[in-house]
């Protein structure tokens, strides 16, 4: 479940919001995946959000220490709310207010953020993965999007954050590669199919040879996870990198 809110939009535009999407001053619901919880529930894309588990909305908006971040803070807090506990949700809906509880499921935890002012790109904070819509377009299909993705996951799980030098963060590097690999595999994409996004990306990058050494070549990077293609199986185990740090 995603949520919006009216005080992320810039003050001259927000009457037109409003109006537009039907907002108030208290949160909304902007979307609901299929099959999630929030949908079984009964959550609907539009819905006003009164209160979580007896704590109003506008409580929250008023201990908030930057309102125009509202919605992400939202929806951290829900993601922090223990998993084994049902969560209360008061919803306006068409002027009446419904209460609906949520079952939660343990799913994963990093959000995926489109990215329009970047080139052909794809990064990790550790919280969030972030990927370029010039990545988009230059992806030829889903599994070469998996596999980019995949690997910027792999540096989520295992929490890779600032390395203590370039040897170091190569082997972060490797090890993402190959579990990225692992998880793309187990999510139901062709990686074989995948790799051709890196041969393709070398190709067409003039610059390749001025790049950060944190990563081998792009050639070099195919190479190690193809080896690899014959020995994958779910659920994806961390990789073997035994030896391997410098």
């Amino acid at each position: 479940m995603s949520v919006d809110y009216i005080g992320a939009y810039a003050p001259g535009d927000r009457e037109a919001v409003k109006q537009l999407l039907g907002m108030t001053d208290l949160p909304q619901v902007a979307a609901v995946a299929r099959g999630s919880p929030a949908t079984l529930a009964g959550v609907r894309a539009g819905d006003t959000i009164v209160s979580i588990n007896a704590v109003s909305t506008k409580q929250l908006i008023e201990e908030s220490d930057e309102p125009s971040l509202f919605a992400d803070e939202l929806e951290q807090h829900l993601r922090v709310l223990p998993s084994d506990s049902p969560i209360e949700l008061v919803l306006e809906r068409e002027g009446h207010d419904i209460t609906v509880t949520i079952t939660p499921e343990a799913a994963c935890a990093p959000r995926y953020i489109l990215k329009t002012d970047k080139g052909i790109a794809a990064f990790t904070d550790g919280a969030n993965i972030a990927v370029s819509s010039r990545l988009i377009d230059f992806a030829q299909n889903d599994d070469e999007i998996a596999l980019v993705a995949g690997h910027e996951l792999a540096h989520v799980v295992y929490g890779d954050d600032e390395a203590s030098g370039l040897g170091q963060r190569r082997f972060w590097e490797d090890r993402a590669d190959l579990l990225g690999l692992r998880i793309a595999h187990c999510a139901g994409y062709d990686v074989d199919k995948g790799l051709a996004y890196w041969t393709r990306r070398d190709a067409k990058d003039w610059l390749r040879l001025f790049r950060d050494p944190t990563h081998r070549s792009r050639g070099a990077r195919v190479k190690r996870m193809r080896e690899e293609l014959a020995s994958l199986s779910c659920p994806p185990a961390l990789p073997d990198m035994t030896g391997d740090e410098g």
